[in-house]
């Protein structure tokens, strides 16, 4: 049996064999050598196949005048660490699979220098021209982290993770789009007990409104330097939270300077407010007093048919409390007439002038004559007097039913 060669596995023929040994060996190792050497020309051009797990080492330079092919699962260039262990390499590598067909990338002619990035310079067909390049505005200055002197991008900033099959934005709204196929959206992410929010700032103030979320607290904050308005449907005003705390609905104008919640109907003959208790029996709005004692509420009564309005009256909040007072003279004193409103001239209704009531009941009026504010009448404060001048006038008519009994000798 033959020995081989470690490397190329060739037959060595037996020393002192004869000639045909010879021959045959030399014949076979030939054909193991032009499998080496791929025909591909003629004289000394010729290819070189190595097999799959094998390497070929150069010791010094590898020139080639034609293309240097890598084809395979493993198509990598990969170049070695000069020094240290030269077990760690960077590689280059085509992608598995070319969509867009061949291209070839022409290397930068001339050095950059520090700083300078790569970028296709030209392209001409499938071949692009590499270059260096330098950064025209340093990348720090797209974000205002120190200031915003010279914080420009240039552009608006689009985020997209899929078509919203919108063709097109708000040209006064374009500076941050967020795109997205599905449901889209902006997270601001606080550490525990600190606050995310959006400002809103121009020239003269840089956060004369913002949007604020504390989370030491829980609490959602709106603030800004005039009002607070919500628009539904695009237009007009629904909701409207002045800078003096007023809270106006449809409406964003005061309707008057003083009441804190102002409500204005949008339609012929609508209700400005409507309000439905959750059980019947249940007050629908409560009155206190400055001290936030409470002195008066309106309530659906039980039986859901009718609606009571109520002041305070238990005893427990009464004293010097006196039955015997003269009400029919105070009664008289009363001018109950007919009259017209200015601004509803033609239609005539009856009731008091406030100034002349003051006098007689002072509970039932407010405001002053002639003051800042028009007066105004709770009639029903005349009620309790109305009431003991009438029972006095029924005590005078059973006693003078009485007398004239008496004279029609009537037992």
């Amino acid at each position: 049996m033959p020995s081989y060669s470690t490397n190329l596995n060739l037959a060595k023929p037996t020393v002192g064999g004869d000639t045909n040994q010879w021959g045959g060996y030399l014949n076979t190792n030939t054909d193991t050598l032009d499998g080496i050497f791929n025909a591909a020309g003629t004289g000394t051009s010729v290819g070189l196949q190595v097999g799959s797990g094998k390497t070929l080492k150069v010791g010094g330079t590898l020139t080639a005048t034609g293309t240097i092919q890598l084809t395979g699962s493993q198509n990598e260039l990969r170049f070695f660490e000069a020094i240290g262990g030269a077990d760690n390499y960077a590689a280059l590598k085509a992608p598995n699979e070319m969509s867009g067909g061949n291209y070839s990338l022409v290397i930068p002619a001339a050095q950059g220098t520090v700083g300078q990035f790569l970028k296709l310079a030209s392209l001409n067909g499938s071949e692009g021209t590499l270059a260096f390049a330098s950064v025209t505005t340093p990348a720090d200055n797209y974000f205002a982290t120190s200031g915003l002197s010279n914080k420009d991008l240039g552009v608006g900033l689009h985020l997209k993770t899929g078509d919203s099959g919108a063709s097109s934005v708000s040209s006064s709204a374009n500076q941050l789009v967020i795109e997205g196929s599905g449901d889209s959206g902006l997270s601001i992410l606080s550490f525990n007990d600190s606050t995310g929010m959006i400002a809103f700032g121009d020239g003269q103030d840089n956060d004369v409104a913002k949007i604020s979320y504390t989370h030491d607290d829980n609490n959602l904050n709106i603030t800004s330097g005039g009002a607070i308005n919500f628009v539904g449907g695009g237009s007009g005003t629904d909701l409207s939270i002045n800078s003096q705390g007023k809270i106006l609905l449809n409406t964003g104008s005061l309707i008057d300077s003083d009441s804190v919640l102002q409500v204005k109907s949008t339609t012929s003959g609508g209700e400005a407010i409507t309000a439905q208790v959750h059980s019947n029996g249940n007050s629908v709005i409560n009155f206190n007093n400055a001290s936030g004692t409470e002195c008066g509420f309106i309530t659906v009564q039980s039986s859901g048919s009718a609606v009571a309005y109520n002041t305070s009256s238990d005893y427990r909040l009464k004293e010097n409390v006196e039955y015997s007072f003269d009400a029919i003279e105070r009664l008289k004193q009363l001018k109950p007439a007919r009259f017209n409103f200015i601004a509803d001239a033609d239609k005539t209704v009856d009731g008091f002038i406030a100034h002349e009531v003051q006098d007689v009941v002072p509970e039932a009026i407010s405001g002053e004559k002639d003051g800042e504010e028009m007066q105004g009448i709770d009639q029903a404060k005349l009620v309790p007097l109305i009431t003991k001048a009438l029972q006095e006038a029924i005590t005078k008519i059973e006693s003078l039913e009485s007398e004239i009994d008496q004279l029609k000798g009537v037992n």
